[in-house]
């Protein structure tokens, strides 16, 4: 196998420093004058006071073990402090951080970002990356190098038509999914889930299947499974409290290197295999620019070293597995809890798909109600555990206070979303509530900022629409073929955490029964 040097001088093409940003997209949101409004100060934004107020320390005696919160049930500690104090409110953690589950605020953070939107590091993957020299990708780089970078990849995975030049070869994934839970134990559901998440996003990154799916798993699948979900549940670690790990290697960033060593290492792998298999088909002149292939269209930018293209490869492959099986379980968890949702969305399944044909590009579109299904998953059991988060270039003010720029400042989307203020039943599993009328209006007017857990703007999700079309493909198949029902269909709602990603804490036990 030729290794990522030898790719790099058979490619043999210059990298040109050619950039054009464009300062206005279909998603970005124009500014708004607020500079008439008399604001309250910064220092009167609710929040906790006393001990909880201490500069840059202050924020830590709210988590363990100085209370019962944890950083995976951190939306419960901000759930607590805007019941106490309102929809804004300021904590003291590191430099300070402002909370806000107000929509117009929400808004007007979006349209204030700016041309280099910039949000929180995750500084343990940062510093891993540094140290083991692996180029930087998306998910840590800021301003005019993240935008560079951004705009060569924008047109392979954000276009809304960027997914489904793959639906094809994923659907065959799918497919397998589904004759594999026709003699699942229910207690392998949830694993089995992830495989799936897994070999459908490797369809995409290395144009092959990895067989993850098949009778027997290969120890090395196995290991980089179990490393890939260590490595997301300690991703996020270091967003709050002193950074230990900076300064020397700790426990925690030894347990991350090694699971970041072995999950890149799997990956690296592939890229490498499926490079080499691209590059001999442009040497050969046998490439086809129609055939789906991703590797084949970073390569023909010309415009992305071999060890960018490498980690914009792997950052799909490892981002597009845990979030996706996460969110198909809990998608997969409200339909099995309300049946007569679920019987309606076999109606449409049926009507489009038929009985054994498959979701294509040409019947997805007309699917709303699969649409909205999961648009009422993802508003109930909110992916993140708020929202996106942002350091603004500008000044503003939010529910009437005043935030200076350089503020990090979170939305709260999640909260948002349960709130009756905004959510007519916020607690009910109403996916009719997405669906639009003869004249384009919803019948629940919820603020159209309110749900975007993919962010939006020029930094949103470059992962959304291969993840929403897995989970698509997945259900529809699921649905068509089964009833979906929970083993205990009378226990309350299982309690979320987020590590990263949310998650239900305990797993659902699911029944499938073969459709007539």
């Amino acid at each position: 196998m030729m290794n990522t040097t030898k790719l790099l001088r058979l490619h043999q093409y210059h990298i040109k420093l050619q950039f054009r940003h464009r300062t206005a997209t279909a998603t970005s949101l124009p500014r708004v004058d607020n500079s008439n409004v008399n604001p309250k100060p910064f220092s009167e934004i609710p929040g906790p006071t006393g001990i909880y107020n201490l500069p840059k320390i202050g924020g830590m005696f709210l988590l363990q073990p100085f209370s019962k919160y944890n950083l995976s049930r951190f939306h419960e500690l901000t759930d607590m402090l805007f019941d106490k104090y309102g929809p804004i409110i300021r904590m003291n953690l590191g430099n300070g951080i402002v909370f806000t589950s107000d929509p117009q605020d929400i808004e007007l953070i979006y349209k204030s970002e700016g041309k280099y939107p910039k949000r929180p590091g995750l500084d343990l993957l940062d510093l891993y990356i540094t140290r083991t020299k692996k180029a930087k990708t998306l998910g840590v780089l800021d301003g005019e190098k993240w935008a560079e970078l951004r705009t060569q990849v924008q047109k392979k995975l954000v276009r809304p038509k960027s997914a489904l030049h793959y639906i094809e070869s994923q659907s065959e994934v799918a497919n397998d999914l589904v004759d594999k839970l026709r003699s699942i134990d229910p207690d392998d559901v949830r694993e089995l889930l992830f495989l799936y998440a897994t070999e459908s996003i490797a369809v995409v990154c290395f144009n092959k299947r990895l067989g993850i799916l098949g009778e027997t798993v290969t120890d090395k699948v196995k290991e980089y499974l179990e490393n890939s979900k260590i490595f997301f549940t300690l991703i996020s670690t270091g967003v709050v409290g002193f950074p230990l790990f900076k300064y020397f290697e700790t426990p925690l960033y030894k347990t991350f290197k090694e699971a970041a060593d072995k999950s890149y290492g799997f990956g690296k792998i592939q890229v490498e295999e499926a490079l080499e298999n691209a590059l001999q088909l442009k040497k050969d002149g046998t490439w086809n620019p129609e055939e789906p292939n991703f590797l084949m269209s970073l390569l023909a930018e010309e415009k992305l070293s071999i060890d960018q293209i490498s980690s914009l490869v792997l950052d799909l492959l490892v981002g597009g597995t845990d979030s996706t099986a996460k969110n198909l379980e809990i998608f997969m968890y409200c339909l099995a809890r309300h049946p007569e949702k679920q019987e309606k969305l076999q109606q449409e399944i049926l009507k489009y798909m038929g009985r054994h044909g498959d979701l294509t590009a040409d019947n997805l579109p007309d699917m709303k109600y699969l649409t909205a299904c999961l648009k009422e998953s993802f508003r109930m059991y909110y992916p993140v555990s708020g929202g996106a988060a942002r350091f603004l270039p500008v000044d503003v003010i939010l529910s009437g206070y005043h935030v200076p720029k350089g503020t990090l400042i979170g939305m709260a989307n999640r909260r948002l979303l349960m709130n009756p203020k905004y959510v007519t039943d916020p607690t009910v599993y109403r996916p009719e509530r997405w669906l639009r009328d003869d004249k384009g209006s919803r019948t629940d007017p919820i603020p159209s900022i309110g749900l975007i857990p993919f962010s939006v703007g020029v930094r949103n999700c470059i992962g959304r629409r291969f993840a929403e079309q897995e989970i698509y493909l997945a259900i529809a198949k699921i649905v068509q073929n089964f009833n979906v029902s929970l083993i205990d269909d009378t226990s309350t709602p299982p309690n979320m955490i987020y590590e990263t990603f949310g998650s239900f804490v305990q797993k659902p036990m699911f029944k499938f029964e073969e459709r007539k």
